[in-house]
């Protein structure tokens, strides 16, 4: 627990140091509001796309050190787009989902940039949510993730949350069918995903916090259901924050793993 302490330290300093240097901005054809990403290209057939958690007071890039090392090219994109700053989990404000539209195309591009033909997709929490929303789009992905969120509209429908609830749905007096549906979007997804069967999901979650049973135990289902290879790794804590301390290590070592079957 002390190096994982140490080391989500090193990330904090890492990242704020690097982000002045290296952060760019992706306005796509039409929209004013850009997008903002760190893109690492390499010689190498594998792009790793990190997505950001759900953080408390701003948006920031995650797990930006933690694979500085692998040989791999690397695009974190930053979820910023919302009234609060904290992000619309890459999905747009409005119900215009112009976010979504933007990493789509920006993924696309910096694939092909750096040439890459495997594609890896990372996140915890709100990140996790994001790297399935767009791994599932390409056949042969891996997704490796911790503890996600599922059913999103449960999930922003409280506390301060609830403004990133109004920010994609465009509306305080949004109707039940809406939030129906952003609520399901993710799992309707899944179920016709045309590609499950080239795919994986890599996926570290706790038995014994609240996000397994409220999300992880269906997604789990229907992630089977669907076709898609699933690998989990299984921890017993009971705080949803503590994944930080288990995630990083076992994000480097799937990715690791990827890249000697990829060699």
């Amino acid at each position: 627990m002390t190096k994982n302490i140490f080391e989500r330290i090193l990330n904090r300093i890492y990242t704020a140091w690097i982000v002045p240097l290296r952060e760019k901005k992706y306005y796509g054809d039409v929209q004013k509001e850009p997008l903002k990403y760190l893109f690492f290209p390499k010689k190498s057939s594998i792009l790793v796309v990190g997505f950001q958690a759900f953080h408390d007071t701003e948006a920031r890039y995650n797990y930006v050190s933690t694979l500085r090392g692998c040989p791999v090219s690397r695009l974190y994109i930053k979820d910023d787009s919302a009234s609060d700053g904290r992000g619309s989990y890459y999905l747009g404000r409005h119900g215009t989902y112009s976010v979504e539209t933007l990493c789509a195309e920006l993924i696309d591009r910096c694939a092909k940039a750096c040439g890459a033909t495997k594609l890896v997709f990372i996140g915890s929490s709100k990140g996790g949510y994001g790297a399935l929303n767009f791994g599932i789009r390409y056949p042969g992905s891996d997704m490796i993730i911790a503890a996600p969120q599922y059913y999103l509209g449960n999930y922003l429908n409280s506390g301060r949350n609830r403004s990133a609830l109004v920010d994609i749905l465009g509306r305080e007096d949004y109707s039940a069918a809406e939030f129906e549906q952003l609520n399901f979007r993710l799992k309707e997804r899944i179920l016709a995903d045309p590609f499950a069967a080239s795919q994986t999901v890599h996926i570290h979650y706790s038995d014994s916090e609240h996000t397994y049973q409220e999300h992880v135990r269906e997604l789990l289902l229907d992630l089977e259901a669907a076709g898609i290879t699933v690998r989990r790794d299984v921890g017993h804590y009971t705080a949803h924050e503590d994944l930080r301390y288990f995630y990083p290590a076992y994000l480097k070592r799937e990715v690791e793993g990827i890249i000697r079957l990829n060699v």
